[in-house]
């Protein structure tokens, strides 16, 4: 098995660790930001099937450790997105940072809608208003795509001292296709 699922789950907890960070320093206004659609695109795009999701689904197994939902519905949906992403992809230009922030930013959406629906809407909205979930959807759409570009950057920079040289790869007969 190619062990450079290790590299992008690391990255996905140093992102789940700031981004709790940003959350906590956000609590007192009240707000949040919901950032798991950066996990997909560089496994999405760039990683052969396996390794990209056993990198997804244990990303959201850990996930779920630290939140109040069913265990695994994070690890089911970033599958689920990643599968489709992974379909899509050979319609996809791979090396752009544009499709990439698009395609996070719908990842984002899904997943930020998804997630109540696994939970239910009664428990998952009982603290919330309409307001409240807008402006955290709004803050959360546009924090990924600020931070987007650096986060794929550290991904890729990231395996590139791994040892794996996505772009070479891609280009060779029988590459990340």
């Amino acid at each position: 098995m190619d062990p450079r699922w290790v590299v992008l789950v690391l990255a996905n907890l140093l992102l789940m660790f700031l981004g709790g960070q940003c959350n906590h320093y956000l609590a007192h206004l009240p707000a949040s930001v919901f950032l798991v659609g950066l996990f997909l695109p560089v496994a999405g795009q760039r990683l052969r099937m396996q390794p990209g999701f056993v990198a997804l689904f244990l990303t959201g197994l850990l996930f779920d450790a630290a939140r109040p939902v069913p265990f695994g519905s994070s690890a089911l949906l970033l599958g689920a997105l990643f599968a489709v992403w992974h379909t899509f992809r050979p319609r996809l230009p791979r090396e752009s940072v544009g499709s990439a922030i698009t395609g996070a930013l719908l990842a984002n959406a899904v997943l930020f809608f998804a997630q109540p629906l696994l939970v239910g809407p009664g428990i998952a909205f009982a603290s919330a208003t309409g307001g409240r979930i807008f402006w955290d959807f709004l803050g959360s759409e546009i924090a990924v795509a600020l931070i987007g570009p650096w986060f794929f950057a550290l991904q890729e920079k990231a395996l590139f001292l791994w040892g794996v040289n996505l772009s070479e790869e891609a280009r060779e007969p029988g590459g990340a296709l």
